[in-house]
């Protein structure tokens, strides 16, 4: 028997003796052939489908969750649950394929062969988008054109021909070669071999004389709470400044770099990260945690890193698999699908996983993999996550609280990192929390008449989210004190970064003249029996961090540190990234953020922004009040802003609405907006309503706590020395 080129294995005709059952009569003469053995066909079909199951999803889903292992180690799926999550993500989507087409052989060989080849041309389709994506085609016709061409054609080859068939059958292999590669090679594979806990060996700890607490923040510029002068702003952020009276204050702290997942293990083991180490025990054994946690109880809270050995710890819950199929889903269709088809799917930039629980345009916390459109992992991307009950700026904030409690005057060692107040910037001192942020993306351009006002808001927002942070620590101080825990107890409080908010900049990259604002970072260290504030201006770093620990803490250990002890008066064996030793040069920074800012310390020189600005605060009652403005106004969340207790705390802390005025034109100039008869704040940044008038944004002071009785907008009219208020009416 001889196969020719354009033929596949099932157009041989079979003797209808080869088919029978053994001891059957032989068939009539004459009698029409039957048909070839179904099953005979079946595997191969089996191998296409999985080879082409293999290039469509296996290989782009592993490849983007072999290289980022952080993503296994916050959903705590631990080693079954990575290596089941890869045996799925291997064989089901072959297998399903393989069972939905092969049951239609029950119709008929034709129909097999139909179901069968809308199979092949899906997952050849699949696989050409990611082509698509890979090589950065995102428009959707062009991409579907792309999966037409690959899918038919694909489909079309296997059918008829013989060495298309063997060709995508042999792929198969590929698959296993996909699974082998997660398994033994890259960032993912590493976190499988690593062991739970490389035990820290000659240390001596001696008693404690009280609680030691690390408290580690997130992108905390040190510039956000300083006057240009240098000193704290005790008006916006008091527990920060009665915190400095109490400890020690080391002004000319700085950060090693800008990525959560290295700073924050620098902090906890006073040794360097290299780019490639992972955020977990194995990479870090010896750790704060590690070398204490043998003999004192140990509450760690690890929103990135995994750094507490299991003995000290336990180990995490396990998350069910179920969330993290249903992650790589999400996932996946971002890796996949162009442009257009991507809107509207749930973010998978902000946070590390349970991506189902987001909508898009939400503004909570950060993702797994983001990609590049080739599909490449970027290592700076937004590598902060946190748990699902703490999701959010108000459940990070809750989380502080909950810690806080676990803390007695019994010797334990307490580890608290939190994202706040990293951006989005929702939180206030006031206990309620923006409806509304700017994020990175939403900023307008240089170019852009808006950009000013934008950046003015969101610097008066994040002035907010550190001020809530500031009244958690004044908080935790209390805490410490009322259970009397305070005059033993250890307290180490700074930040893995800071984050440059200068026009046009909103970020963590270091550049020459942002330095002060990213790699400046607040640093607080109470020791043991301290009573007194200090404030020093000798160069710090946060690899100085344990190195100090262990000093005060008359520690013996044989490790070496990359950091070296604030207390011992050693000199640093090290040149920190942060370039200039002086203090003073970082104030530079501070005058050039704080030009635009209206004289004073209080709230009114934030939110006071534009024309308008030396008015917030003031009473209406002591301006006149004339005839209404032509101008009508709506705004968004007016239920929230009545009252706040009743929507959960939330509120438009960033006012955002709509004017429309007469010959559909914006208005001449700022509005400024009173809540109950005090002005609150300033709206303006015109732009253009999709439903007509003119959308506004501005952001409300303390005003706002317990909600607005009473909420008007007026069109404020000067004249020399004069000042008139129009009020506008609402929409």
């Amino acid at each position: 028997m001889r196969v020719t080129g354009d033929q596949t294995l099932d157009d041989v005709s079979t003797p209808a003796t080869a088919s029978a059952e053994p001891g059957a009569p032989p068939a009539e003469p004459g009698a029409p052939a039957a048909p070839p053995a179904r099953w005979r066909r079946l595997p191969v079909d089996a191998a296409v489908l999985f080879g082409l199951a293999g290039l469509a999803v296996t290989q782009p889903v592993l490849d983007l969750f072999g290289n980022n292992p952080t993503f296994f180690v916050a959903g705590s799926y631990g080693r079954r649950g990575t290596l089941a999550f890869a045996l799925v993500v291997t064989v089901v989507p072959g297998l399903v394929a393989f069972l939905v087409t092969a049951v239609f052989g029950v119709f008929g060989r034709r129909a097999a062969a139909i179901a069968h080849g809308l199979g092949v041309a899906l997952l050849a389709g699949l696989f050409g988008l990611v082509v698509c994506r890979t090589l950065g085609v995102d428009g959707v016709a062009a991409a579907v054109a792309v999966a037409v061409v690959v899918g038919v054609g694909a489909a079309v080859a296997e059918a008829r021909l013989a060495l298309a068939r063997r060709y995508l059958s042999w792929l198969a292999l590929g698959n296993v070669a996909f699974l082998l590669l997660f398994v033994f090679v890259g960032p993912t594979a590493e976190l499988l071999r690593q062991s739970s806990y490389v035990a820290p060996a000659g240390a001596v700890i001696p008693a404690l004389e009280g609680p030691v607490t690390v408290v580690v923040l997130d992108e905390f510029p040190l510039a956000a709470i300083l006057r240009p002068d240098g000193t704290i702003n005790e008006v916006r952020y008091p527990h920060l400044a009665a915190l400095a009276e109490e400890t020690t204050w080391f002004r000319n702290a700085s950060s090693e770099g800008s990525t959560t997942f290295l700073q924050v293990p620098e902090i906890l083991t006073g040794v360097r990260s290299d780019e490639d180490d992972l955020p977990t025990i194995h990479d870090h054994p010896r750790n704060l945690m590690s070398v204490l946690g043998g003999r004192y109880p140990v509450n760690a809270y690890e929103v990135v890193t995994d750094l507490c050995p299991p003995e000290a710890c336990g180990p995490a819950p396990r998350g069910p698999l179920r969330q993290a199929l249903s992650d790589a889903w999400v996932v996946y269709r971002h890796r996949v699908l162009p442009a257009a088809w991507r809107d509207g799917l749930p973010p998978v930039d902000l946070a590390w996983g349970e991506f189902g629980g987001l909508d898009a345009g939400d503004a909570a916390p950060e993702t797994p993999p983001v990609t590049t459109p080739s599909g490449e992992v970027d290592p700076m991307a937004r590598l902060d996550e946190v748990p699902a009950e703490d999701r959010g700026k108000v459940g990070q904030s809750a989380a502080v609280r909950r810690q806080v409690q676990l803390i007695t005057a019994d010797p334990s060692i307490n580890v608290i990192h939190v994202l706040i107040p990293h951006h989005a910037y929702q939180l206030t001192p006031w206990g309620v929390a923006s409806t509304a942020t700017w994020l990175p993306n939403e900023l307008p351009g240089a170019d852009n008449p808006r950009h000013e006002r934008a950046f003015a808001e969101l610097y008066a927002l994040q002035a907010m989210q550190v001020a809530a942070v500031d009244q958690l620590i004044g908080d935790m101080v209390a805490h410490l004190k009322e259970v009397g825990a305070w005059e033993g107890s250890t307290l180490v409080i700074t930040s893995d970064h800071g984050i440059d908010i200068t026009p046009p900049n909103f970020t963590r990259r270091i550049r020459d003249d942002n330095e002060a604002g990213v790699l400046r970072v607040p640093l607080f260290v109470k020791a043991p029996g301290q009573t007194g504030g200090e404030v020093r201006d000798e160069p710090a770093t946060t690899l100085d961090v344990v190195p100090s620990l262990v000093d005060l803490l008359d520690i013996e250990t044989g490790w070496e540190f990359d950091g070296h002890s604030l207390f011992d008066r050693s000199p640093p064996g090290y040149e920190r990234a942060l370039r200039g030793d002086d203090f003073e040069d970082g104030l530079d920074y501070v005058v050039r953020q704080q030009t635009n800012l209206r004289p004073g310390d209080g709230w009114s020189s934030v939110v006071g922004i534009g024309e308008h600005g030396d008015l917030v605060g003031t009473a209406v009652a002591d301006h006149a009040v004339a005839a209404p403005s032509a101008l009508t106004w709506t705004y968004d969340h007016a239920e929230e802003l009545a009252d706040p207790a009743l929507a959960g705390g939330w509120a438009p802390v960033q006012l955002r609405g709509t004017v429309t005025a007469p010959g559909d034109e914006p208005p001449a100039g700022d509005l400024v907006i009173a809540l109950d008869g005090v002005i609150s704040g300033t709206t303006g940044g015109w732009k253009a309503s999709d439903g007509g008038g003119w959308a506004f944004t501005g952001v409300l002071g303390p005003e706002i706590e317990g909600g607005a009785d009473e909420v008007v907008a007026y069109e404020v009219e000067r004249s020399g020395g004069t000042m008139t208020l129009h009020p506008l009416r609402e929409g």
